[in-house]
């Protein structure tokens, strides 16, 4: 039986239209794909030359993960993916630029100071460049995110020298003093030797004392620490060592001479008597007042001057006063002065002046070390200028030498005197008299008040006409 077909127009589909929506959509999906990958995009770096390709893995992983993700950018899975990988190439780019800007950072440094760290013995250049070029993967980058490349320091021990110490000692003498003073007024070395000694030997029952000692006298002998110093904590460990023992024991010996004798060379040989010093501190006074304001304003106006005795050995070459100026030192041609006075009536300076000494090693570095010598017309011009003058008032004030003792039979033959009167004269109080058996030095006094015919003669006293 035959089929029946319906008339009129039979409609087809578009194919055209289809495929161009069909393209447009797989666009759209194609821009939405690109969008949200473009957070994935490989980050610009300045890296260390051995940790690009460990950066450079970690990219690959995150481009892998892309392309899959392309072949079905609707699933989640896969998204999943890429955002690990890119999350794990962050990190890896992320550490390993920071480890690039602290090297770097380290180099400037380094360039900048290199005196302040400590290499070790290392070549700086072979170090950084060994830093720079060492090949780490991953896990070794992510590692020194915490402990990053960095140069040690110089290890800074502290340390006082024996003069340090002594020059700490003397203050606390001087209020036992009295103790020590025997009856013709010279101070008793044997038994102020005695006492620096026991001071020292409390002192270092505290560890820190002990050990700056032994680290001190050490280093001073090249049996610790390297050119003269402490560089790292290494150098300090091996007196610890039970072996070295004995040793420590040596140095610390030798450390307390050194400060004994250093003190001792501090303390006068005899004590300032109250009439000593009372003729100082009048004609100190008498001087002060003819300074003007900025004078008297200056740094260097009111110091107390303080006995003072050069030795070579043990031998006394010269004895008197000095002014100390160690808080605001003059520079001069050969140091810097610390001290300025008078030596046996001589104006002299005591410089600390730089010298060149060698280590147990035979390695050079340079100290500091306190000299004396008779003050030069030039040294005389720079302790002016930096004083304001006040120099030339000191020296002028200052006695010639310190008070010499005589026997009782020198005294007994020197004649009869009214001391009360005598004391009135020079405008002395009865603590300031001097004492039976001592011989004045006119400079004490000032020249103006021996004129003739008031020069006194006091009994058991003689006064030195030194002109």
């Amino acid at each position: 039986m035959a089929k029946l077909i319906p008339s009129g127009v039979v409609n087809l589909p578009n194919f055209a239209e289809l495929q161009y929506n069909l393209n447009e959509r797989e666009r759209q999906k194609q821009l939405q794909f690109d969008e949200w990958s473009a957070q994935f995009d490989k980050k610009a770096g300045t890296y260390l030359d051995g940790d690009r390709e460990a950066v450079q893995t970690a990219y690959t992983g995150v481009e892998k993960a892309l392309k899959d993700l392309a072949r079905d950018p609707d699933s989640p899975e896969l998204r999943r993916k890429v955002r690990e990988a890119n999350a794990s190439y962050n990190e890896v780019a992320g550490t390993a630029q920071f480890l690039a800007d602290n090297y770097r950072q380290q180099w400037s440094a380094y360039n900048s100071n290199p005196d302040q760290f400590d290499l070790g013995g290392k070549n700086a250049v072979e170090l950084f460049d060994s830093e720079r070029s060492t090949k780490r993967d991953a896990n070794q980058i992510m590692s020194l995110a915490s402990n990053p490349f960095t140069l040690m320091p110089k290890y800074k021990y502290e340390m006082r020298s024996p003069d340090q110490i002594a020059k700490e000692m003397v203050p606390i003498f001087d209020r036992l003093k009295k103790d020590f003073v025997k009856k013709d007024g010279t101070v008793d070395q044997d038994k102020a030797e005695a006492w620096a000694r026991e001071y020292l030997m409390a002192n270092q029952t505290d560890p820190n004392e002990l050990r700056n000692a032994i680290v001190f006298e050490g280093v001073s002998q090249g049996k610790i620490g390297r050119n003269g110093q402490i560089t790292s904590r290494a150098d300090l460990d091996i007196i610890d060592k039970e072996q070295f023992a004995p040793i420590a024991e040596g140095l610390g010996i030798n450390f307390n001479d050194k400060t004994v004798r250093s003190f001792m060379s501090l303390i006068p040989e005899r004590d300032v008597s109250a009439y000593e010093k009372g003729v100082s501190d009048q004609k100190l006074a008498l001087e002060y007042a003819k300074l003007g304001a900025k004078q008297r304003e200056s740094k260097y106006f009111g110091i107390d001057p303080a006995p003072y005795v050069q030795k070579v050995g043990d031998r006394n070459i010269a004895s008197g006063f000095m002014i100390p100026i160690d808080f605001a030192p003059v520079k001069s041609k050969g140091g810097q002065i610390v001290k300025f006075g008078k030596l046996n009536g001589e104006p002299y300076v005591i410089e600390n002046v730089k010298v060149e000494r060698i280590d147990g090693e035979g390695n050079q570095f340079d100290a500091f070390q306190e000299k004396g010598r008779r003050a030069t017309s030039s040294d005389l011009s720079l302790l002016r200028s930096a004083t304001d003058g006040l120099s030339d008032t000191y020296f002028k004030a200052l006695p010639s030498s310190q008070v010499q003792r005589r026997s009782a039979a020198q005294a007994e033959a020197s004649g009869q005197f009214d001391v009360t009167g005598a004391i009135e004269a020079l405008g002395l109080n009865e603590e300031q008299a001097p004492q039976d058996g001592e011989v004045w030095s006119s400079e004490m006094f000032g020249e103006s008040q021996f004129a003739a015919p008031k020069v006194p003669t006091i009994s058991g006293f003689t006064i030195i006409d030194q002109k």
